[in-house]
């Protein structure tokens, strides 16, 4: 795996947003649909600061603490659970464990409580901290 690509891709999909094509059942063409985001890397590439997520904007920008080796660990370690959960093994798991991690991300940006600003890798997925990790 490497690091500075897979850093590279996370960076891109927390500043670019997602897009979605639905099918409208033959009734006139697809629709595409994006969900923005905004996000900087934060100096030294100690962590990304996301202010809008997949087209939610937030009331305070998050930071995500982590860098592209950590990001790294964390794809590697999620391999074998993100296979488990989509059943299926693309790139040796990494296509997968890619998911999951934006859909660990997800939850926790959607559940923080007011306040929790900092997300912090954890098991199971990320903590959401009012203060930022030592």
């Amino acid at each position: 795996m490497d690091e500075r690509q897979e850093w590279d891709r996370l960076v891109r999909e927390l500043a670019e947003g997602t897009e979605m094509t639905v099918d409208t059942g033959g009734i006139g063409t697809p629709v595409t649909y994006r969900a923005t985001s905004r996000a900087e890397v934060l100096p030294r590439e100690r962590g990304i600061r996301i202010s809008c997520f997949k087209g939610l904007e937030l009331e305070e920008p998050m930071v995500l603490h982590l860098d592209p080796p950590t990001l790294a660990a964390r794809l590697r370690d999620l391999v074998e659970d993100a296979v488990a959960a989509f059943g299926t093994r693309r790139e040796g798991g990494l296509v997968e464990a890619r998911a999951l991690f934006m859909v660990h991300l997800e939850e926790t940006v959607e559940t923080a409580r007011p306040g929790e600003v900092h997300l912090v890798p954890a098991r199971g997925g990320f903590d959401s901290l009012r203060e930022p990790p030592s």
